[in-house]
């Protein structure tokens, strides 16, 4: 009974529904029973594991019994090996089930649902009682913890089990990690913001906005660290050839939403979604613009680069010239660059891969000039308006996780 109940355990917690669902026109009654218990799987859970506790209580209990000598009135000590072996048995016993139904946990669910029926219905009422007898509300903080952790494990698990492709398993993982995210390590940095004076006049700002590809501009007065209002394409082509004469561009400003750059994207998406906006002005500690960001940078973080037809124009993220060589835009973030090299720079001091240069050398590099760092030979290959536009990166070591596999090969 104790294999029974193993085996039932198995498939009904790894079943696939989606699965199920696909067989139940083929399988009817049986496949509809199924699913309408894993609509409570949690429970269903909970059952079996105190089925099973139950049962191993009592094989212990027999077990116990008939290694303990009652001759002569006396009880004498307890058979420690025999007492082991049969532990050691009946996990065994349960590890080949677990192995064998996980093989093809659909069938296997299809077959022990009556089981698991039965077994949910006797154990209702004890975890009725001990449910109630335990009704405490679990931490926040713990709940989403093991929530995160839990659904990471069962995403590589579904990946490594061929559930999920590599770019489903890369988009679910970059949802749940949108969490950990700081709206500063996607936002568009200040010096690539495109921006209006408040005063540049409106046929001027119309031809901007149209030769710019964005619907959306940000205007301010005097500097860009006072942002008034942004300014929609649409407002300016609705009054554009009015009678009387279009407005000043003031006049046509929406309030600006502004964020502070350590604002979580998981936070900031939600508000997007709730207020409807799709750009959002981010502000340093000091007050000061330090860039902005919008609704497609973040959705560009779960599904990866979008290019559109305003896109063409600007620079890629990167160039793989061979299995070594890499050319980089000096802005690519150092975490992506890690990612990409397999490297390991410190993102203490820089977020940027430009910034890193500059840390480094304590100065403005030239172009042609060279630093050396974790096995990696960086190359400044163009610098313009004091800024490092491209960087050429090759690894003059292997890495340690390349020589292993070469060592194990």
């Amino acid at each position: 009974m104790d294999l029974v109940v193993t085996a039932t355990r198995a498939s009904l917690i790894t079943v696939r529904q989606t699965r199920l669902v696909s067989l139940e026109d083929e399988l009817g009654a049986k496949a509809a029973r199924t699913l309408e218990l894993l609509k409570h799987r949690q429970n269903l859970r909970d059952a079996l594991q105190l089925t099973l506790a139950l049962l191993r209580f009592l094989l212990a209990g027999i077990v116990l019994d008939f290694l303990i000598p009652t001759s002569q009135g006396s009880a004498s000590a307890i058979n420690l090996g025999g007492l082991v072996a049969v532990g050691f048995a009946i996990w065994l016993a349960e590890f080949f089930v677990e192995r064998h139904v996980l093989k093809d946990p659909e069938r296997w669910a299809l077959r022990l649902s009556g089981v698991a029926r039965v077994v949910n219905t006797l154990m209702y009422p004890i975890l009725f009682v001990l449910t109630r007898l335990s009704a405490q509300e679990p931490n926040a903080a713990q709940m989403e913890t093991i929530t995160e952790d839990e659904l990471k494990s069962f995403v590589d698990a579904s990946e490594q089990q061929g559930v999920l492709e590599q770019d489903e398993h890369e988009m679910i993982m970059s949802i749940v990690e949108l969490g950990d995210t700081l709206v500063r390590e996607v936002m568009v940095p200040r010096i690539d913001v495109f921006a209006l004076d408040v005063d540049t006049p409106l046929e001027e700002a119309r031809n901007a906005i149209v030769e710019s590809g964005y619907s959306r501009i940000p205007v301010y007065e005097d500097t860009v660290d006072n942002i008034l209002g942004l300014l929609y394409i649409k407002d300016i082509l609705k009054v554009w050839g009015a009678n009387p004469p279009a407005p000043s561009l003031r006049q046509l400003l929406r309030q600006p939403y502004m964020v502070p750059e350590s604002k979580k994207l998981n936070e900031l998406l939600a508000e997007m979604q709730g207020t409807r906006i799709h750009m959002a002005i981010v502000v340093d500690e000091y007050g000061g613009v330090a860039g902005l960001v919008t609704l497609e940078d973040i959705v560009e973080e779960i599904v990866g680069e979008i290019q559109d037809e305003t896109d063409l124009g600007e620079e890629q993220p990167f160039q793989k010239i061979s299995e070594d060589e890499y050319l980089f835009p000096g802005r690519i973030s150092l975490a992506e660059f890690n990612e990409i090299m397999d490297a390991d720079l410190s993102t203490e001091n820089a977020d940027t891969l430009g910034g890193f240069l500059f840390s480094e050398l304590g100065r403005l590099p030239r172009a042609g000039e060279q630093v050396k760092q974790d096995g990696i030979l960086f190359t400044v290959e163009l610098i313009n308006s004091r800024r490092i536009r491209r960087v050429r990166a090759v690894r003059t070591t292997r890495t340690v996780a390349e020589e292993e596999q070469d060592a194990q090969a």
